[in-house]
């Protein structure tokens, strides 16, 4: 695993502070914090719909922890920091055949949480794909880094990692294209740190039946059509 406080991260720097570790009450995951059309730091959270499945009822109150900066601070180190956490939030939309949640949290994350509002892209031809974001096992962050174009199955993206890899814990984390927007967030992979990883594709989440079952209402409210942010 690449600790985020690598050099070679640098150049991510934004899409790491947007990566939360994320305590439920029986589950962890991975998450990150995601913008929307109108820009008004609304804190919505992107994570799997299987990380929420049985913990979160939709538009219930759920005391769900969100852990920014849980992460090293040099590029060996191996503790993290629990120091920068929010407890709150409401499940507004899910679906399972994206595997997508997302979740607005009761607070907004305060300046010193260096928090970063990723954007998004939902276009439907395949991504090349930059880097992934999670914290596996609930591990201080890591960072993946690939090049390629990601692969397509149904309503995911598949992503053979050429640095890297998740675990258990890295579900719900986002995949970033060469763009440095999310395109998807992880729903399982065959093996540990390595092979392919499958993330539900954004742009599958965006469109649904209700404003409970996709992105499209919470993360575009001013219903601008927009593609990417």
């Amino acid at each position: 695993y690449n600790n985020v406080a690598c050099e070679d991260a640098d150049p991510y720097e934004d899409q790491v502070n947007s990566v939360i570790y994320l305590e439920m009450y029986s589950y962890i995951c991975s998450a990150a914090l995601i913008n929307n059309t109108a820009q008004d730091l609304t804190p919505y959270v992107l994570t799997a719909q299987h990380c929420v499945d049985g913990e979160a009822s939709l538009g219930s109150y759920n005391s769900f922890t969100f852990y920014f900066k849980h992460q090293g601070y040099s590029c060996s180190s191996s503790s993290g920091n629990y120091n920068y956490s929010e407890t709150g939030s409401y499940l507004r939309a899910e679906d399972s055949s994206s595997d997508f949640a997302l979740l607005e949290m009761t607070d907004d994350p305060p300046n010193s949480f260096d928090a970063f509002y990723a954007g998004w892209s939902r276009y439907p031809s395949a991504p090349t794909i930059s880097v992934g974001i999670h914290h596996p096992g609930g591990q201080p962050k890591k960072i993946n880094y690939d090049n390629d174009t990601a692969g397509s199955s149904g309503s995911d993206w598949t992503i053979s990692w050429d640095n890297g890899g998740t675990a258990g814990g890295s579900s719900g984390s986002p995949a970033f294209d060469s763009n440095l927007r999310i395109i998807g967030q992880l729903y399982g992979g065959n093996v540990e740190c390595g092979g392919t990883d499958w993330y539900g594709k954004f742009s599958s989440s965006w469109s649904g039946s209700s404003s409970s079952s996709r992105l499209k209402d919470w993360l575009d409210p001013g219903n601008t059509s927009a593609y990417t942010l």
